[in-house]
């Protein structure tokens, strides 16, 4: 039975190096691949334990299977999006390996030898499933929250196992049944362990494809497909509750002298860079958005006219302050907005861009670098 779970243990090893051969960017199914490999090479050294040395079996097989299991789990940690302590996981392998050491060569006791490695078993599942548990806000956080499910199964059946094998508390129940029971629950929870990390890793794909299409690939913000999503969204939201809305166009002040003379390159930088500004002085529940070219635009929800200035005026001058480093030294750009507020007279969202590109038009023929907001803003009502 012992080779049969040993061999399973294998074959999940393999899975998980396929999956990292298939996705070399993601660092946790690497960290899977190799700690599965070290704990099935530990497990088959204990395997051997009537046929080969007792500091080959024991010792050998721990130093794989114990450092193993902390690579597998910390792994499920980092997908989970934490910063699990090496450091502190190998020393806590290192001692849990020179316990099993002494005793099994100076004071030998098995009960001892037991508990030590149950124990950093059961540190180290709930570690990783205690930082499944804290994933939230995505659809991956129920997967994330059955890898934990069936953690905390693995650390009940090792708790279950110290306690009937070692202090006998079984009882009325055979002496070898919490052994026979990590044996057979393993053999069924281990695959469904493997099978949930190959679906988030699939998700996690998913994801990115699914955010990468829905964002600028230069400067990371929305593009046009994503914010008429979100405008039409929030448009909805404000027209029903007469809610405030406004809208930030902006436009980079004479972006084609600036690309002309220091090179695309330098105007790609320009432009990370006033995305970045503008991301720092937005709020988070903001809509940002490449519009096309150098021209974004920006939709500030439950926010009035008065207020949008204020925010415009933050970005303009956050941009103005941002430096822009290129071979020929720090350049720096400016940035000209329009500010408009939705109104009850407007039906669509496209007639406040509207007024919001007229009063950019206006601050770049006042002599750019300012904020302008649209003339004859209504005050909003229901509608």
């Amino acid at each position: 039975m012992v080779f049969i779970y040993v061999g399973i243990r294998i074959g999940q090893a393999l899975t998980l190096v396929y999956l990292w051969s298939t996705q070399r960017n993601y660092p946790p199914a690497k960290d899977w691949a190799i700690g599965a490999l070290m704990s099935a090479g530990g497990l088959f050294l204990l395997a051997l334990r009537n046929l080969v040395p007792a500091w080959f079996s024991d010792v050998l097989s721990n130093a794989l299977l114990l450092p193993g299991w902390m690579i597998f789990d910390y792994g499920i940690v980092r997908a989970a999006g934490k910063r699990p302590s090496v450091k502190l996981g190998l020393a806590l392998c290192a001692t849990a390996v020179g316990s099993l050491a002494w005793h099994e060569f100076v004071w030998p006791s098995y009960p001892a030898q037991v508990v030590t490695q149950n124990s950093v078993f059961v540190i180290f599942d709930l570690y990783a499933a205690y930082a499944c548990l804290t994933v939230s806000g995505t659809r991956i956080a129920v997967t994330f929250r059955l890898i934990a499910t069936l953690l905390i199964l693995l650390v009940m059946i090792c708790i279950w196992r110290v306690a009937g094998g070692v202090f006998g508390m079984t009882l009325t129940l055979p002496p070898t049944l919490p052994r026979i029971l990590l044996v057979a629950a393993s053999v069924i929870i281990s695959p469904m362990i493997v099978m949930l990390l190959a679906l988030q890793t699939s998700q996690r794909l998913q994801e990115e494809i699914n955010d990468q299409a829905r964002h600028d690939a230069l400067t990371g913000a929305f593009n046009r497909r994503a914010f008429d999503d979100f405008v039409n969204r929030e448009w909805s939201r404000a027209a029903r509750h007469g809610a405030p809305l406004s809208v930030l166009s902006l436009d980079i002040d004479r972006f084609k002298k600036f690309n002309d003379r220091h090179g695309h390159q330098t105007g790609d930088a320009a432009l990370v860079q006033v995305s970045n500004a503008a991301r720092t002085a937005l709020r988070s529940s903001d809509i940002w958005c490449r519009y096309g070219g150098e021209e974004f635009v920006a939709v500030l929800p439950d926010t009035t006219i008065e207020q949008a200035v204020e925010v415009a005026e933050r970005l303009r001058a956050s941009v103005e302050k941002t430096k822009i480093v290129t071979p020929s030294g720090l350049l720096n750009v400016s940035v000209s907005i329009g500010v408009a507020e939705r109104s009850s007279a407007q039906s669509h969202w496209t007639e406040v861009l509207v007024a919001s590109d007229a009063a950019l038009y206006r601050a770049k023929a006042a002599g750019r670098n300012r904020v302008v907001a649209a003339e004859n803003t209504a005050p909003d009502g229901p509608g």
